[in-house]
């Protein structure tokens, strides 16, 4: 590959703290992986061991290691001398020990190394493992007793008035999580919550009474289940609290490491962020820190990325280091850069959303710039099936072109399903990625049912339903041959193991589509890792998976082909998406709502004011009035601007995965003034 001026300004660069801007299709991670190779030519004293590379996904990870792995090879391989020969030797042998890894990852390594921790609110130990379900099982408990307490008391309960205790269950773990995510001070907010609802009316008063009570008692006594146990969320809470008040264990980790290196630094979030400011601060043995980031494809607010905190290491490093950008595209048709620009140019900052534009160049100057060879809109009627009218449009284009060319982007899972039935009846070949209804599939729900009858035969319930199931299917015989022969076993063996023995008694892996049974062995994986780190009961897991299906948790199906076919059209989300490059990317769908869910939550949190703000539906009224809070409507302002600006950026990432082209799907009439995809790409 040769490199542009931009590139090798970004490479060899020397100052102690770099941010480079880099947008999409400007081979960062070439550069990133360039930089480490040059760091140590230049220095022989300097080891891969002394560096800290932190990714964003498992998958970028491997990546990474994978052309670090092919660099230093090519070193090795051409050195002159011994001397150098062993060094690169060396450092290839090194290469799976370093420290390359996501952000979770770095900071357990961390916490190891911080060894036992008591303090306030911060209880570890190298030992505790990692759950997933700690935060559940403190609401489910605290609901519990709470409510008892309340009838015991003869209290009335003002959500239960208006809502079934599910509903209320589903509106805590809501809000906890929402609490925990955005790495806010939970104290903080819930005091500034109870202070605010006393300029509520009566009813919203009560409400916000109830709603603090509740996630201050969940929030204590989910501290207390944590013994022997963390969860995600607390390797990056833990890791900045300690490293703050530890200043021992902070001084070693910066003496641990000479260089970090953090990609994809858009997705940042607000303890991450300033754990990198307490390694990377100006002392004298403290890191070099290099970050890449491109805050246009920030697309990942729900799991905590902050926007806000990108902007202040930006500013901070540009005051105390320097800012590069790598800005041409070499991804991408010249004229499909000039497209994407073009489109996001006419999207003006105003009191609803903002993008920040700063337009790709394209990798070839001076080029004849055609839009008509870069995108086409397929236009759809009120009455048509856009489903319908894309599998006819691909119908056309397979005859001349190959299937592994075209992959659709969605924004939601479910937009999925419709497609999949008309590629299915046109017997078009596809794969999907990553979709994330995993636990409503039919598959998920019948190894549930057939294995709580397993558990608790007795039960003439479960009986009926394990019968109606796919491993069944309605074979009493067969149904009671599969529980006589696993009764002995049934106490010994793992969930995955019964899972398994199932799997193997009804010959799964001949009756089953290879979707289907894709599926059934991510389940038995998912109970093998469960078991694994929590080691739970067969009751436990029943409970897990119940509890999951009901909740709709999000959760990608098994990634497989769908026929014995050597090249597929892809369907995937375009979060999923994220650094993959496509040479036709098809967008559907693009005048739908932005969702409604996100806009107009039941539960957020203020912004300005700190509080928790509520819309509740009334459960059991017919009419479709809500209760809403006094500032409700305020911190939905803030929060719809937040909202829509993500969605333009999800929209950015989705335009520059196209290498060649861009075909659009929309409605003939969608109108002028909605706020959508197919308003947001006009180009006149």
């Amino acid at each position: 590959m040769r490199l542009t001026d931009e590139q090798l300004a970004v490479i060899n660069a020397n100052n102690k703290k770099i941010l480079v801007k880099a947008g999409a299709g400007t081979g960062k991670t070439e550069v990133l992986t360039r930089r480490i190779i040059r760091l140590i030519e230049d220095d022989p004293s300097l080891s891969m061991r002394e560096m800290a590379i932190i990714t964003f996904t498992n998958k970028a990870t491997e990546e990474l290691q994978s052309r670090l792995k092919k660099h230093l090879y090519r070193k090795w391989k051409n050195c002159s001398s011994d001397q150098e020969k062993k060094r690169f030797r060396y450092e290839l042998e090194l290469l799976n020990s370093c420290q390359i890894s996501t952000i979770h990852k770095f900071c357990k390594s961390i916490l190891n190394e911080a060894g036992p921790y008591y303090g306030n609110h911060i209880l570890f130990n190298p030992n505790f493992q990692i759950r997933t379900d700690s935060h559940k099982n403190a609401i489910d408990e605290v609901l519990e007793n709470w409510i008892q307490q309340k009838k015991e008391k003869g209290e009335v309960i003002e959500h239960l008035n208006i809502m079934p205790v599910h509903k209320l269950r589903e509106i805590i773990l809501k809000s906890y999580e929402l609490l925990r995510t955005k790495g806010l001070v939970i104290d903080t907010v819930l005091s500034r919550t109870k202070r605010y609802a006393n300029l509520e009316d009566r009813m919203q008063r009560r409400l916000k009474m109830e709603l603090v009570d509740l996630l201050r008692q969940v929030h204590e006594y989910y501290f207390l289940l944590k013994y022997n146990s963390l969860d995600i969320d607390d390797l990056l809470e833990y890791c900045y609290r300690i490293l703050k008040e530890d200043r021992d264990l902070l001084q070693r980790i910066q003496r641990k490491y000479k260089h970090i290196f953090i990609d994809e630094f858009q997705d940042t979030s607000l303890y991450q962020s300033e754990m990198i400011k307490l390694i990377c601060d100006d002392s004298q043995h403290a890191p070099s820190l290099f970050v890449v980031g491109d805050l246009k494809q920030s697309i990942y607010e729900f799991r905590g990325a902050d926007t806000e905190s990108y902007s202040k290491i930006e500013k901070w490093i540009a005051e105390n280091g320097t800012v590069l950008t790598l800005s041409t595209n070499w991804r991408s048709q010249p004229s499909l850069v000039v497209f994407v620009n073009t489109i996001f140019s006419n999207i003006r900052e105003n009191d609803k959303y903002i993008f920040y534009q700063e337009p790709l160049k394209p990798r070839e100057e001076n080029c004849e710039i055609d839009f008509s060879k870069v995108y086409e809109w397929i236009w759809c009627s009120q009455d048509e099936s856009q489903a319908k009218k894309v599998s006819e449009w691909l119908q056309e284009q397979l005859k001349n072109n190959d299937a592994k060319n075209y992959c659709l982007l969605f924004r939601k899972n479910f937009e999925m399903k419709s497609f999949v039935d008309e590629f299915t009846k046109h017997q078009i070949p596809f794969k999907i990625i990553g979709s994330g209804d995993f636990y409503s599939q039919k598959e998920i729900i019948d190894s549930l049912k057939i294995v709580q009858y397993l558990h608790t035969p007795t039960l003439e319930k479960y009986f009926w339903e394990a019968m109606n199931t796919i491993f069944i299917d309605h074979d009493a015989e067969k149904l009671t041959k599969l529980s006589a022969t696993i009764k002995p076993f049934i106490q010994k063996f793992t969930p995955a193991q019964t899972l398994d023995f199932i799997y193997k008694f009804t010959e799964a892996h001949k009756l089953y589509p290879k979707r289907v049974y894709a599926n059934l062995m991510k389940l038995k994986q998912l109970a093998r890792n469960l078991s694994f780190n929590e080691n739970i009961t067969l009751q436990q897991f029943i409970n897990w998976l119940s509890a999951m299906i009901q909740s709709e948790k999000d959760e990608p199906q098994a990634d497989v082909a769908e026929k014995d076919h050597n090249s597929y059209v892809t369907l995937m989300t375009i979060h999923k998406a994220k650094g993959l490059e496509f040479p036709i990317v098809i967008l559907p769908n693009l005048d739908q709502n932005i969702s409604q869910q996100s806009l107009n939550p039941e539960i957020l949190y203020h912004r300005n004011k700190l509080t928790l703000e509520f819309s509740y539906q009334k459960y059991y009224s017919q009419s479709s009035a809500k209760i809403i809070s006094k500032d409700y409507e305020e911190a939905i302002q803030l929060n719809q601007y937040q909202t829509y600006s993500e969605e333009l950026r999800v929209l950015y990432v989705a335009l520059t995965r196209a290498k060649e082209k861009l075909v659009f799907v929309g409605s003939q009439n969608c109108p002028k003034n909605k706020i959508c995809y197919q308003n947001w790409l006009k180009i006149d």
